[in-house]
């Protein structure tokens, strides 16, 4: 799939490790234009809204649970974002919410803090971006920023890029890389996204460059506004026949999975 990725071991580090605001961040040069810390008892519908059922389905949208609070649910001053498995269909349920419509931003940093509580076989947690009002039509034409990516109980997390290099050829992968936290504290997870490059960071270490330029120059498509989504997608045991980028559920017994977020922050650069 064409596909830029980097890939990173979850070893165990100590939670607290250094964020954008520690240190990264000039306060002179950047501004604080998005924050959500969720203190409220339920998701800020400013900033929030439940994923719609689409006339499409994928892999990651495919057992998604519209306007499911409980999938999605704030409590102590975090957000819970979760999958269950439901007896009846025998069939996972997922929870989604975004800033479509919303939130967006063309250039700027995002920095989201997180921790994978609960795992297991078939969880496929993310934090990730599409655009608002996209360049180029289709996928991955339009673009995808996959901001963070987590499998199962591995102990490494994705980050990557969806382009075309021109019109109907993918972007080749690139190699590997690797980077020590662990799943289960809060590690912060971001990227700056420049006219002409993106940068990842994890704990506040940059972990991987995508620059404009070469075989991404023709058709670059992260010159707009990028929104935010929080999912927690997963497997099924077989009964569709997708080919679930985590593999498939083999047992039952670990459910809910759950992704907890801290905050959400975004910044611009003072002109």
């Amino acid at each position: 799939m064409g596909v830029l990725f980097f890939l990173f071991s979850l070893l165990g580090c100590n939670p607290d490790i250094s964020s954008f605001e520690e240190g990264l961040l000039n306060e002179q040069e950047w501004e604080l234009i998005f924050q959500d810390e969720f203190n409220d008892t339920e998701y800020n519908e400013d900033y929030w809204t439940s994923y719609q059922t689409q006339p499409w389905s994928s892999a990651w949208n495919m057992y998604v649970v519209p306007e499911d609070r409980s999938l999605a649910e704030v409590k102590e001053g975090k957000l819970h974002i979760r999958t269950r498995w439901n007896e009846e269909t025998d069939l996972p349920e997922t929870g989604a919410i975004q800033t479509k419509n919303k939130f967006s931003f063309t250039y700027g940093k995002l920095e989201v803090s997180a921790k994978f509580s609960r795992m297991g076989q078939g969880a496929w947690p993310a934090i990730w971006m599409l655009p608002q009002n996209p360049v180029y039509s289709g996928w991955p034409g339009a673009g995808e920023i996959d901001v963070m990516e987590h499998l199962n109980r591995e102990t490494k997390v994705y980050q990557v890029i969806h382009q075309s290099k021109s019109e109907g050829v993918k972007l080749s992968p690139t190699p590997e890389k690797t980077t020590s936290v662990n799943a289960q504290d809060y590690n912060t997870y971001g990227i700056i996204k420049s006219p002409d490059k993106i940068e990842f960071y994890v704990n506040g270490v940059k972990t991987m460059t995508h620059e404009k330029g070469g075989d991404n120059a023709e058709m670059w498509p992260f010159e707009t506004d990028f929104y935010i989504i929080l999912n927690h997608a997963c497997a099924d045991k077989g009964q569709s026949g997708t080919n679930f980028w985590p593999g498939l559920v083999t047992s039952t017994e670990d459910f809910p999975y759950e992704m907890t977020i801290d905050y959400v922050k975004v910044w611009k650069k003072i002109e």
